[in-house]
């Protein structure tokens, strides 16, 4: 499929305005995407996390040291890209010591508001070489409710960006904001933000799935104003990968608060807790058992166009349908 293989290689592209979420296995050999916290400040219409899940800390979050978190990943003798989700990020305790004691010796990638006044500490103490991309979501619904809210996101993301930090803006089309967006794009670029992408609403507003529910003309604005318009265009649908080999699970694995190990974000098939070292990785690559990737960033980077046999796909249907029991 040639969209497929476009986007694949135009995601991989690094440097300029491309040093995205899609790096090479080559370059990182494994990767782990860690939710270390539940606590967020903001409540977006669009999150599709609760109330109740935002307002109240894990009870495992903190539970380990800087130090010893890091030597789980350093005893691994592995070259670790650490993706760091939330919740807010910034919210775990002591986050930019934990941010810092990690790149000594890996890579991160962070998702935040960028609410939190420690995003200054991070800016002077984390080596921006290290820092992959720093996903800097820009909630306007939220930051208007602050006194000015949006004047001091866009102070640390300029402190950020001038410190070297590979940072961009994220602007979720809500269909409540379609009107204002490319004003707000163009007042942003204004000052001085160089990097800006704004990304489709998945879900349901009044009635209506998204982003099926786009117009033509909604459609080409989120895509004109995307950091990468093949990016745009490819994520309006939920993209397909089932029976597809994949290397999560072997090389790719989403980790909870408590060191918890799954395949990846969407299935549940388990592989031990890594924090207490007790975890198991695939020797070869397995295929996707189900319909519907809810992260096709993942998707796209960890999946090949090679088909795998009826009783390896059989068998992984089986794992999932187990594992998927077992957590109800």
């Amino acid at each position: 499929m040639e969209a497929f293989k476009e986007i694949k290689e135009s995601l991989k592209k690094k440097g300029g305005n491309e040093k995205t979420f899609q790096m090479t296995l080559s370059e990182h050999e494994f990767i782990m995407t860690w939710t270390l916290n539940k606590l967020c400040n903001y409540r977006c219409d669009y999150c599709f996390l609760t109330d109740e899940f935002l307002s109240n800390e894990h009870p495992e979050t903190g539970k380990y040291s800087h130090e010893y978190i890091a030597d789980c990943f350093d005893r691994s003798a592995k070259n670790w890209l650490i993706i760091l989700s939330g919740g807010e990020p910034f919210l775990y305790p002591d986050f930019v010591g934990l941010a810092e004691t990690l790149t000594k010796n890996h890579h991160i990638v962070i998702n935040s508001n960028l609410s939190m006044k420690s995003a200054f500490d991070f800016a002077e103490r984390v080596n921006p070489e290290k820092v992959i991309f720093l996903n800097a979501s820009m909630h306007m619904t939220e930051l208007v409710k602050r006194k000015d809210g949006v004047g001091k996101y866009v102070e640390k993301f300029l402190y950020l960006q001038d410190k070297g930090f590979n940072i961009y803006l994220t602007y979720v089309a809500y269909p409540t904001l379609l009107n204002q967006i490319e004003k707000d794009v163009s007042f942003f670029k204004q000052q001085g933000i160089k990097k800006i992408s704004v990304k489709y609403f998945h879900g349901m507003f009044d009635s209506k799935p998204y982003p099926l529910s786009y117009s033509m003309e909604e459609k080409e604005m989120i895509s004109r104003n995307a950091l990468n318009p093949v990016e745009a265009d490819e994520y309006q649908e939920k993209p397909f990968f089932y029976g597809r080999q994949c290397a999560a699970g072997q090389k790719f694995f989403a980790m909870d608060m408590a060191g918890n190990l799954k395949r990846c974000t969407t299935l549940q098939k388990q592989y031990g807790n890594f924090f207490t070292g007790k975890f198991k990785f695939d020797k070869s690559l397995k295929p996707c058992p189900v319909p519907e990737c809810l992260c096709a960033y993942e998707g796209f980077l960890l999946t090949n166009n090679k088909s795998s046999s009826a009783f390896s796909l059989w068998k992984e249907k089986q794992w999932e349908h187990y594992y998927a029991k077992k957590s109800e």
